[in-house]
């Protein structure tokens, strides 16, 4: 059994290259058939006047009723372009020629393309530019134009409103006479002249577009000269498709080009695929388009040398794994994915127990691949390392794929095997157990390939003649796709079973002390907190602020987190307003909580503005002993101004409540504490008016899971918006914005007084 699986994952492999070596001729004899296609096609153009599918009709029309293959007939139509087919007229001075030195010098072929575009309009100048993935429109060749106008639209901006532009975006011709609008940017030192700017397109998108000018204000364009341009355009077409940088359906492919380089700016890691398909359409293998800066290759291949070629045929092991599939799933529905559980070796790095996760993202028309190790994998390593030695475990795992055992270093220990020695392979492992005990190990492995977790007990003899008894535990591990990649389990000794029990006892009575060391913990850091931020504190009265605070702790005690606030009244009537949440649970963060809150009640005596206060606070979390990481919102109010000059480090954005209706305030720069030395924490300042309202909050007020933190901050503010005293608004909203996640929660609520709600609370009696 184990044999044959063996060689069916060796099969499976031999398939992959297989299919790679079909793809590299089929894609061979279809980009030389389709080129040549394409000339004879743009020679039908022009000798029948028609449009590209019209063309593309006739040319596979003339092939049936000659018998003769369509890429020969073409070759031939190629071969007599100067003669005449029947019914037709001979073909205009120049196009022809112009479509078959496809092969030349791209620029050289564009102007000479442009310039007889210009002899067959009568026109003064013509421009022909390429559309790029990122909108922008790159010049491509020209005539009849100067060095200075050309340098001039070398690059059109997707932001500029011009004619190309406009039938970039729009897809529809432009023909223009007559003095121009004064918001447009004309093409040309001819502004009040003539034009008509014109779509290029393949097969499946839009190109490009070509421009042609006259210098006479009231030309006008005859309808003989529009559909030759037109015909022109479409011959233009052939042109793009067949430079470099192109699709095989005409559509821009990102690449190392130089005018694509704007992808570096935007990719900072991973790989950029297209899909490369076969002659029904369905997607075989995708093709590398671009490699990001900081994708580092596991075996050392270069930008170079991977862009142009084959996902499969770069990385075969992972088609094993279904990337294939998975990609294709990610292009068609526009949804990221992802693969887990992936064997480090499927990326080219060395064998090992290392795994990656991969993950596929949409991309203009393609798909970012990018994959990276658990970074937790040292942590994990060392806790399986300790698990190991206490229940005198081993971990073992067997790939099916390659054929490979991988042992940790305790299965070494186990078996009294030196680690230079290296783990015999699955097949020998009989050879180390008694021989009566042979055919259950036999047994063991055969469930394992049928996908069936096992369990087997057998007598090992080790080499230095002492015998152990050990028990097996495997389990099968399969691929997304359904496919068994790898077995892997543990090795246990139970001759040592006695000294393991004592030391499982030992670990569970110390286990037991720090748990009740812990709880003890959690109730000091529980009765510190309620006396610093009571549950429901008495109003405060702060710069003539009305302000109401809430304090709302998690419901499970091990659940106590590090949500704090703080009103700290500053000389000249001001106050200080700050809300803030340190990230993670237990006694940590509330260490963390006391310590941020404390140092920013100190450095708020320097009179300094909350940009600045963020930025020292910043700079003392990252100097401390521990890592902390919290979101801040600090706001400093004026009420001579009645301003609200706040920044915020990573916190979720204040709630206003104007005139009965709540929102959301923009949000300045600023990352969470604790990120960065280099962080920047802009300020912005909010105007308040008589009766405005201010919600500050941390995450457990609005936080479920499921929901879009935006759609609950909306939320938010519209249940603010229901108006009420400061007092009444805080408890409504403890009441009614209840959350699944058992996190502590914070809340401010500050009132300018003035307004009409303010009034009408002070009459109530």
């Amino acid at each position: 059994m184990t044999g044959e699986a063996h060689h069916r994952g060796l099969l499976t492999l031999a398939e992959v290259v297989a299919r790679q070596q079909r793809e590299l001729e089929r894609l061979r004899d279809h980009r030389a058939a389709r080129e040549i296609r394409c000339l004879a096609e743009g020679v039908l153009i022009e000798q029948l006047h028609c449009t590209p599918a019209e063309a593309a009709e006739h040319l596979d029309e003339l092939a049936q009723r000659t018998g003769v293959g369509t890429v020969e007939l073409a070759a031939d139509l190629i071969g007599q372009r100067e003669s005449s087919l029947p019914g037709t007229s001979s073909v205009a001075p120049g196009v022809v020629s112009t479509i078959t030195e496809l092969a030349g010098e791209r620029r050289e072929l564009g102007d000479a393309l442009v310039a007889q575009v210009l002899h067959l309009a009568g026109a003064a100048a013509a421009a022909l530019w390429e559309l790029q993935p990122d909108g922008a429109l790159e010049f491509v060749a020209g005539s009849g134009l100067s060095a200075l106008e050309t340098s001039r639209w070398r690059r059109i901006p997707p932001q500029l409103d011009s004619f190309t532009q406009r039938v970039a975006r729009q897809g529809e011709p432009v023909w223009r006479s007559g003095a121009p609008d004064p918001t447009e940017h004309p093409l040309s030192p001819w502004p009040g002249g003539a034009r008509a700017v014109l779509p290029v397109r393949g097969s499946a998108a839009l190109l490009g577009v070509l421009e042609v000018v006259w210098s006479a204000e009231d030309h006008v364009v005859p309808p003989n000269v529009r559909r030759t341009l037109t015909t022109l355009a479409d011959v233009t077409a052939h042109v793009l498709v067949s430079c470099p940088g192109r699709g095989r359906d005409g559509g821009p492919v990102p690449s190392e080009r130089p005018e694509n380089r704007w992808l570096g700016a935007v990719l900072d890691s991973g790989l950029l695929v297209q899909p490369l398909r076969d002659e029904t359409g369905e997607v075989e293998d995708f093709e590398i388009t671009h490699v990001a800066a900081g994708f580092t290759d596991p075996s050392g291949r270069t930008s170079a040398q991977l862009v142009g070629r084959g996902l499969v045929r770069s990385y075969p092991l992972l088609a094993v794994h279904g990337i294939v599939e998975r990609v294709a799933e990610v292009l068609r529905t526009g949804v990221p994915s992802r693969l887990g559980r992936i064997p480090s070796s499927a990326t080219g790095e060395a064998a090992g127990p290392g795994e990656v996760t991969v993950r596929l993202v949409p991309f203009l028309d393609g798909v970012l691949i990018d994959w990276r190790a658990d970074h937790d994998s040292g942590r994990i390593s060392a806790l399986l390392g300790d698990i190991q030695r206490i229940g005198r475990l081993g971990g073992w795992e067997h790939s099916v794929v390659t054929g490979e055992t991988t042992w940790t270093d305790e299965t070494f220990a186990l078996f009294g095997r030196p680690r230079s020695a290296g783990a015999p392979h699955w097949s020998q492992l009989a050879t180390w157990v008694h021989p009566d005990d042979a055919a259950a190990l036999r047994n063991f492995q055969a469930m394992l390939l049928e996908r069936h977790a096992a369990t087997v007990m057998f007598r090992l003899l080790r080499g230095d003649g002492t015998i152990r008894r050990i028990r097996a535990h495997g389990e099968p591990v399969v691929a997304d796709t359904g496919a068994l990649v790898s077995v892997r389990g543990i090795y246990q000794d139970l001759s040592a079973q006695y000294r393991s029990e004592i030391a499982l006892e030992v670990t569970r009575d110390q286990l037991a002390d720090s748990e009740q060391r812990s709880r003890q913990q959690y109730r000091v850091v529980r009765a510190l907190q309620h006396a610093i931020m009571p549950a429901v504190a008495e109003p405060v009265q702060v710069a003539g602020l009305d302000i109401a605070v809430r304090y709302r702790p998690a419901e499970s005690e091990h659940a106590v987190g590090g949500d704090w606030y703080d009103v700290v009244p500053l000389p000249r009537e001001r106050a200080l307003l700050v809300i803030g949440d340190v990230a993670g649970h237990g006694v940590g963060a509330a260490e963390g909580m006391v310590a941020l809150r404390n140092a920013l009640r100190g450095l708020a005596s320097t009179g300094a503005g909350p940009g600045q206060l963020l930025s020292w606070l910043n700079g003392t979390t990252l100097r401390g002993s521990g890592c902390v990481n919290a979101t801040v919102l600090c706001g400093l109010y004026d009420p001579r101004s009645a301003e609200f000059r706040w920044a915020r480090a990573g916190h979720l954005p204040p709630v206003l409540v104007r005139d009965g209706r709540g929102q959301a305030l923009p949000l300045p720069r600023g990352i969470l504490l604790g990120a960065d030395f280099s962080a920047v924490f802009d300020e912005t300042t909010t105007a308040l008016r008589p009766g405005d309202t201010l919600v500050l909050y941390t995450d457990g007020l609005i936080e479920r899971r499921g929901v879009l933190l935006d759609e609950s901050v909306e939320e938010l503010a519209r249940a603010a918006a229901d108006g009420g005293d400061v007092e009444q608004l805080s408890d409504r909203l403890l009441t009614h914005t209840t959350t699944d996640t058992d996190d502590d929660t914070c809340l401010i609520v500050m009132r300018v007084p003035g307004g009409p709600r303010h009034q009408e609370r002070e009459s109530t009696p």
